[in-house]
């Protein structure tokens, strides 16, 4: 396998992990009903929740496949905001993924 080959096939991996963790994770207010529903939903799920423990501390849930939410911390933003995340599942790609994502990384560098 030449390196040619292994690099593409690195970068059409990350390409693929990062468009589906960017596709799945969305950013919520902390008061809004989707975050109190990710929040409740993991703790009934037995999710681990780690409570707020000062003024700029973080707080949220994490589950038992590794997704989660987290609300709050320093800034003004993550003060008002939560941060869902999910887990991409743990497998190498196929050979029609890294095929799509080298063909979406050549349009890319066209357009």
């Amino acid at each position: 396998m030449n390196v040619k080959t292994t690099v593409t096939a690195i970068f059409a991996l990350v390409g693929i992990v990062a468009v589906t963790s960017s596709a799945m994770a969305k950013t919520i207010k902390v008061n809004s009903k989707d975050a109190k529903d990710a929040l409740s939903s993991c703790k009934a799920n037995g999710g681990v929740s780690f409570p707020k423990t000062g003024a700029n501390s973080t707080f949220g849930c994490m589950n038992s496949d590794g997704s989660g939410i987290v609300c709050g911390g320093y800034s003004d933003k993550f003060k008002k905001t939560c941060d869902t995340f999910m887990v991409a599942p743990p497998r190498l790609p196929t050979r029609d993924e890294v095929l799509n994502a080298e063909a979406a990384m050549k349009m890319e560098k066209q357009q």
